[in-house]
C-alpha cells in the first residue's frame, strides 16, 4: 500500500510516481535508533545528500535556472533566477525542508526553481543552519534576518515567502515571530506540505501512516526532538498550527498531497488561518505525495500546482 500508486492520477504522475517508488523501496530502511551526537546526524544528513543530490541538479538543469551564491543580513543564501531573468520589483524568499535535519539549499533546488520559472522571480533559498547544530531559534532568526535584509531593496508587499514540509513550517512560524517583533509582514505565503505541528499529532498520523511513501512518524520525531525541545514543541514558533490568526496575517496558500501524513496539519493551519479571519486557499491534490513537485516535477500536477502558486502571488503581491 505504501507505494502503490493510484489509478486516478495523470498518466504522467503513475509513470513518475512508479519510477520514483521504486527507488524509495529500494533505499528505505526500518528505523534503528536516532543520531546522538552532532557527527551523526551530520552523516545521516551527508549520505541523504548523496542520494538526492545528483537528482536535484538534474532537475534544475533542465528548468535552465542560474544559481548564486550570496549573503542576506549575515546569512548564506543561494539566488535563483529563471532563464532570460530580468529584475523584478519583488522577491520570493524560500526555506527548503528535510525535517530541520536533512538537506540544504544546494540539494532543494528542485522547488524553488521550479517557482522561479513559473513566477519569473528570483527566489532567495535560505541556507538555515540544521538541527542539532541549530534549533528553531536559529532557524527563525536566520530567516528573519534575510527577511529584513531584503526589505533594504523591497517593500513588504514585494516580498513573498514559500516552504515544503519543515520549510513551510519555518516560514509560518518565522512569520509569527515577525509579527510579535512588530516588523511588516510580507505580502504572501506559499507553503508546499508544511510540517504545521512537530508533535506528532493529527488524524492523518494514524489514518495514513501506512500509506505515505515518503515520512515515518518515528524518524521525524526524532528530528523535531533535536530541533525543539518537547516543552517547546507548541510554541507558535515551532508549531505555527497553534499561532493567534485573530490578528493579521500574510494570504497564504498551503498546497499537498492525500498520500500525506501531514495532510492533518494541512487542514488544521487552514481551517486556523480562515478561522482567525485572514485570508487562506487550501490546493489539494489526488494521489500525491509529500511535496510531490519535488519527486515528479515534470508532471501536470506539478504543472498545476505551480501555476496555481505564481497566481496566487501575482494576485497578493505588488511589484508587477
Amino acid at each position: 500500500m505504501r507505494y502503490e500508486v493510484p489509478e486516478t492520477v495523470s498518466p504522467e504522475a503513475k509513470v513518475a510516481l512508479q519510477q520514483t517508488y521504486g527507488l524509495l523501496s529500494q533505499i528505505a530502511q526500518a528505523p534503528q535508533s536516532a543520531p546522538s551526537t552532532g557527527e551523526e546526524w551530520d552523516a545521516r544528513n551527508a549520505r541523504a545528500e548523496a542520494v538526492i543530490g545528483p537528482i536535484v541538479a538534474a532537475n534544475a538543469e533542465a528548468l535552465g535556472v542560474t544559481v548564486e551564491s550570496d549573503t542576506i543580513g549575515g546569512v548564506s543564501v543561494l539566488r535563483i533566477r529563471p532563464p532570460g531573468y530580468t529584475p523584478q520589483n519583488r522577491s520570493l524568499i524560500y526555506a527548503h525542508g528535510g525535517g530541520y535535519v536533512l538537506f540544504s539549499a544546494r540539494t532543494s533546488l528542485t522547488v524553488p526553481a521550479l517557482m522561479a520559472v513559473a513566477s519569473g522571480d528570483e527566489v532567495i533559498s535560505v541556507a538555515y543552519t540544521l538541527a542539532p547544530r541549530g534549533n528553531w531559534k536559529t532557524a527563525t532568526d536566520e530567516l528573519i534576518a534575510v527577511y529584513r535584509g531584503a526589505l533594504a531593496d523591497r517593500q513588504p508587499d514585494q516580498i513573498g515567502l514559500l516552504g515544503d514540509s519543515a520549510g513551510g513550517g519555518l516560514v509560518a512560524g518565522a512569520v509569527l515571530k515577525m509579527r510579535d517583533q512588530q516588523l511588516p509582514l510580507p505580502g504572501a505565503l506559499y507553503l508546499l506540505s508544511p510540517w504545521s505541528d512537530i508533535t506528532n499529532t493529527g488524524d492523518s498520523y494514524t489514518t495514513l501512516a501506512a500509506a505515505d511513501p515518503s515520512l515515518n512518524a518515528e524518524s521525524l520525531e526524532w528530528g523535531a526532538n533535536v530541533y525543539a525541545a518537547p516543552t517547546d514543541q507548541k510554541n507558535p514558533y515551532v508549531s505555527p498550527v497553534y499561532g493567534d490568526y485573530s490578528q493579521p496575517f500574510p494570504p497564504t496558500l498551503i498546497q499537498g498531497g492525500t498520500r500525506e501524513i501531514f495532510l492533518s496539519h494541512f487542514v488544521r493551519h487552514y481551517q486556523a488561518i480562515r478561522g482567525g479571519g485572514n485570508v487562506a486557499v487550501l490546493d489539494l491534490y489526488e494521489g500525491m505525495p509529500h511535496v510531490f513537485q519535488a519527486l515528479a516535477p515534470q508532471i501536470p500536477e506539478t504543472a498545476a500546482s505551480m501555476e496555481r502558486a505564481a497566481e496566487f502571488f501575482d494576485a497578493h503581491l505588488a511589484g508587477r
